[in-house]
């Protein structure tokens, strides 16, 4: 009788035991999986109802441009992050896939001209959940719908310059949106 007993017993932790570890493999796995999942759809959600309008690239003196773009969407107030960084016209028709390769020199005004506050990140993924940008870089806070002036450095009339619109969701950030813009055309349409 004792050794059915202690049978049973061994029985009852070994159940135990093995309903810990499914219940630890659920919250130490599938639960940041859920998480950046359920982020990836609001911030694709956010990305597919938002638009982007940007001017063109001015150059004022020396190696400083001057551009106005705005996130717009009419269903959100809340806020987002800009990079914007050069690169040269030819990658034009990369912009969506080229990163900045060093850190970017730019500087976000406001509507009332003040600087808008900046934040660091250190990754930034797509709206599937890859990786896009894994290194510290310094991005500008700026509020859906309402226009903003980036000013840039060393910036020429053969460059672009890219900019990225970022979101914090659920801890995860996304590039949301892009756009590129560069000094206009003289020659007219051919």
């Amino acid at each position: 009788m004792p050794s059915e007993v202690t049978d049973e017993l061994i029985l009852i932790i070994m159940v135990v035991v093995i309903g810990l570890v499914v219940v630890g493999f659920t919250f130490g796995y599938l639960a940041p999986q859920i998480a950046l999942s359920n982020a990836e759809n609001v911030a694709s959600n956010l990305a597919s109802s938002s638009s982007v309008s940007v001017g063109p690239l001015i150059i004022g003196n020396g190696d400083t441009g001057s551009i106005v773009t705005e996130l717009y969407n009419p269903s959100t107030s809340g806020t987002a992050c800009i990079i914007a960084f050069v690169e040269p016209s030819y990658m034009e028709a990369s912009a969506g896939v080229v990163t900045p390769s060093s850190t970017p020199s730019f500087t976000v005004y406001c509507p009332n001209g003040s600087q808008a506050s900046t934040t660091t990140l250190t990754k930034i993924l797509d709206t599937n959940g890859r990786t896009l940008f894994q290194s510290e870089i310094t991005a500008y806070k700026i509020n859906f719908n309402t226009p903003v002036t980036i000013n840039i450095n060393n910036v020429n009339p053969a460059d672009i310059v890219i900019i990225w619109f970022i979101v914090n969701e659920g801890g995860y950030v996304f590039r949301i949106g892009y756009t590129y813009t560069g000094i206009p055309s003289s020659t007219g349409a051919s």
